[in-house]
């Protein structure tokens, strides 16, 4: 069996695997938007330990991400390498969701720590038998250069709209809603309506895509049985890759940035803007303009420009829209809380953070998969499931992370367990803008830098095809290392 190589993928097939990025990015937000407001404005657990709560689950995810993206390489079923996976990750995904929403009534302290730890643990874990084997299966669709970034494309709109609606159902719900915000039986019900639909849409993606089995490559035959001595020896032969390296370092500086603003996002606009909840989901229609300008606009990028250029220029976008607004409003540029002007204004910011981000999102995915041809030019081995285990590990470090700086951020400004908005002292207020403003920035300014020694650009990527195409040509098997070709 063999992946369709230059033949364009059918739009059924685009929107069929698009989709499911709709249900990682739904639980993504969500998760994000939400459980910091939940344990600790409205719990009352230190901001602390619900950051550490995050980050304890990556260590899990440092395992279970490479772990389940080598299976899913070597996995020999009749349903194929990755949906096996896909078809076993929906249950799992809701349930956990919904569990980190309905803590036993009267438990605080370390046993609602205990409790927040255990699920987010279980729920990164069912996002990996889901995302990881998922964006490995957008690797395989196509080898064609352009192809991929369309691919992408689907992939992030389509996450992107997932995302916009979790975020304007999620306020919605707390702005008509009794007591909103500040009621804990109300995150139960919009964990119930954003789990539940998550798991469908991920079935509906798995079962939808299933027609492109048979031409996808089957697994490999002579590849090591799975232990974890090989997986550690597979993990390190990837990243000994340095374009995939400069990726990897990149991702991580960069989900330093989004991670905090993510998780303070709440925190910024109710308290430091003023916004009112019925405001906030507003947000959520802006970001979907953003997402289609850059569906349309980056293939054309890559058309005329080589992937390290559109990331790079992705991300220096990204930086200025991210620190911006804080800026003008420390110097009193910005309209004052409460004018009509102010909202539309940071929806324009809004809209062009969320359009960088979709731009250097597809571009890092697309340009991931030509790594994967790198790797496989060099060492014989088609393993996207490893090399995508990486995005899935980095798109939960944005979350942890985010969580623990926002956390120890928090108190360390003292900020007021349960405030409410123009009850918080002047002093804290600044310092929460200037964390999630410029001091958030910071590491992805280092981001940029990294980004810029990606080395694989258009010609590379004809070179390393068609030698791919005379090795495969000249094999019966499976591709042999470089090594072998005399054997």
């Amino acid at each position: 069996m063999s992946t369709t190589a230059a033949q364009p993928i059918r739009m059924k097939t685009k929107l069929a695997y698009g989709i499911g990025s709709a249900a990682e990015a739904a639980i993504h937000i969500a998760f994000n938007t939400f459980n910091f407001l939940f344990y600790n404005n409205v719990l009352g657990l230190s901001g602390t330990l619900t950051g550490l709560a995050v980050t304890i689950a990556l260590v899990f995810d440092a395992i279970s991400d490479p772990l389940i993206g080598s299976l899913s390489d070597r996995w020999q079923s009749k349903h194929g390498r990755r949906h096996p996976f896909l078809y076993a990750a929906p249950l799992p995904l809701g349930f956990c969701f919904v569990a980190i929403y309905a803590p036993p009534a009267g438990l605080e302290g370390y046993g609602l720590f205990a409790w927040f730890t255990c699920f987010t643990v279980l729920l990164r874990t069912a996002l990996t038998f889901y995302h990881v084997p998922h964006l490995a299966l957008g690797a395989e669709l196509s080898n064609d250069y352009r192809e991929r970034t369309v691919i992408m494309s689907y992939n992030s709109i389509l996450g992107m709209l997932g995302g916009a609606s979790a975020f304007f159902f999620g306020w919605t719900w707390f702005s008509k809603a009794e007591g909103g915000r500040e009621v804990a039986g109300n995150y139960l019900w919009m964990g119930l309506a954003i789990g539940g639909a998550s798991a469908l849409v991920v079935w509906f993606s798995a079962y939808f895509t299933r027609d492109q089995i048979p031409k996808l490559k089957a697994a490999p035959t002579d590849l090591p049985r799975l232990s974890l001595k090989e997986l550690a020896s597979e993990v390190t032969e990837c990243l000994q890759n340095r374009n995939y390296l400069w990726l990897l370092l990149g991702m991580v500086c960069l989900s330093a940035t989004a991670g905090t603003r993510e998780t303070m996002s709440a925190y910024v606009n109710l308290f430091f803007w003023g916004l009112k909840e019925d405001q906030l989901r507003y947000f959520g229609l802006t970001t979907p303009i953003a997402f289609v300008i850059a569906f349309i606009i980056t293939p054309r990028l890559h058309s005329r420009f080589d992937k390290r250029e559109t990331i790079v220029g992705a991300c220096a976008v990204y930086v200025i829209t991210t620190t911006l607004p804080i800026v003008l409003r420390i110097l009193d540029l910005m309209p004052e809380n409460g004018a009509p002007v102010l909202f539309p204004v940071l929806a324009g910011f809004v809209a062009l953070y969320y359009g960088a981000s979709a731009v250097l999102s597809i571009s890092v995915m697309s340009a991931l998969a030509d790594v994967a041809d790198e790797h496989e030019l060099s060492s014989g081995r088609r393993q996207e499931g490893v090399f995508y285990s990486a995005r899935t590990l980095l798109g939960k470090l944005t979350s942890g992370l985010g969580h623990l700086i926002g956390g120890i951020a928090i108190d360390i400004i003292e900020f007021p367990v349960g405030a409410k908005p123009g009850e918080v002292d002047e002093e804290v207020i600044f310092n929460l803008g200037l964390l999630d403003g410029p001091v958030a920035a910071i590491p992805s300014l280092f981001a940029i830098g990294l980004y810029g020694r990606y080395a694989i650009n258009r010609k590379r990527h004809r070179e390393i095809q068609a030698e791919l195409v005379v090795r495969r040509d000249a094999s019966d098997g499976p591709l042999p290392a470089p090594g072998d070709d005399a054997a």
